[in-house]
C-alpha cells in the first residue's frame, strides 16, 4: 500500500478517528486498507486537508503518522484536538456508535442509538442535536447507508446479549411505498448483514403495491405487505428502522413475526423521538 505526503490519523475510545493531511496524500486509501469510514473532510488551509470519520473495534494503533518532524506532530496534534475536541464545533453527522438508551414496546426490548427531536418540537436544537436530525432526514432518503453501517454494528456489538442469539436475522421495517423501501435498506441491509456476520432479510419482506402514509391517525395500513416464512420461522429477528415514535408499526410488525413462528423480535432503531 503506496500513501504519499504526510499524515496524521488518530482514532479515539468511541471509534471515531480524526485525520490531517497534506495535499498529495491520499488518506482515503489508508482508510479503506483498514475498512475505515471518512464521514467528511474538508480544507484545512491551502495545503492542508482536516476530516473524521468512524473506525471499527479493531487491533490497529491508535495513532498512525508520517510528519516532517516532532514539531509538526505536535502542532497538528494541537489542531486535532482543537478542532474535534474543544469547543468549535463541526458541521458534522453526530457519531455516537453506543445505544443511547432501550425501552419495552408491546413485551419486546427496543434499543435507539440518538434522541430525535422533530421539527414541530419547540424546542431550540444544539448543534448536536441538529446534526441528530440531519442524520435521520438522510437516512430515510438513503443517502448515509454507508455510515449507517458503521454507526449500528459498534452499537449492536456492544449488546450483552447479541453474541447469544441462537439464529439472528436483520430485517427491516417496510416503508409505505417500493422505492422507498429498495432505496432506504437494500444497500444498508445487505452491508450491515455482512459486518454483524448474519443473515440478511431483506428479500424476507416484499411490499406488493404503495400504500398511504397516515399521519397523525391511530391506524396504520399493513395491507401489500408479503412476508416469506421461510426466513422467520425459529429466528431471532433484529428489526431496524429510523425512528421509533409511537411504536405502533413496530407493533404489528412483531406480531406477524410472531404468528409466523419468530424465536424473539428485537427492535434496533437509529433514534427514539422525545
Amino acid at each position: 500500500m503506496q500513501v504519499g505526503g504526510e499524515f496524521l490519523l488518530v482514532r479515539d475510545e468511541e471509534s471515531n478517528f480524526y485525520f490531517l493531511c497534506t495535499d498529495d496524500c491520499d488518506i482515503e486509501i489508508l482508510c479503506r486498507a483498514y475498512d475505515w469510514y471518512i464521514v467528511s473532510s474538508g480544507r484545512f488551509n491551502g495545503r492542508l486537508r482536516i476530516g473524521m470519520g468512524l473506525a471499527g473495534e479493531d487491533a490497529y494503533g491508535s495513532e498512525m503518522f508520517r510528519v516532517e518532524d516532532e514539531q509538526t506532530l505536535r502542532l497538528w496534534h494541537d489542531i486535532l484536538k482543537f478542532t474535534f475536541k474543544g469547543d468549535f464545533i463541526r458541521n458534522y453527522y453526530p457519531m455516537t456508535n453506543r445505544f443511547r438508551g432501550k425501552l419495552r414496546v408491546d413485551g419486546a426490548l427496543c434499543f435507539y442509538i440518538h434522541d430525535y427531536y422533530p421539527v414541530s418540537h419547540k424546542l431550540k436544537l444544539t448543534s448536536e442535536q441538529k446534526k441528530v436530525t440531519n442524520l435521520v432526514f438522510r437516512f430515510k432518503e438513503g443517502a448515509c447507508a454507508s455510515l449507517a453501517t458503521k454507526l449500528f454494528p459498534l452499537a449492536i456489538s456492544r449488546m450483552e446479549f447479541f453474541n447469544d442469539l441462537a439464529d439472528p436475522i436483520l430485517l427491516p421495517l417496510p416503508a409505505f411505498t417500493k422505492e422507498r423501501y429498495r432505496q432506504r435498506f437494500e444497500s444498508f441491509c445487505g452491508e450491515l448483514s455482512r459486518r454483524l456476520i448474519i443473515d440478511n432479510g431483506f428479500p424476507a419482506v416484499r411490499i406488493e403495491y404503495d400504500r398511504e402514509q397516515q399521519k397523525g391517525t391511530q391506524q396504520r395500513d399493513m395491507s401489500g405487505i408479503v412476508f416469506d416464512p421461510d426466513y422467520i420461522e425459529g429466528r431471532d429477528v433484529l428489526l431496524i428502522d429510523d425512528i421509533l415514535t409511537t411504536g405502533m408499526s413496530f407493533t404489528l410488525i412483531k406480531r406477524e413475526f410472531e404468528k409466523l413462528g419468530a424465536n424473539s423480535v428485537i427492535g434496533i432503531f437509529l433514534a427514539k423521538t422525545v
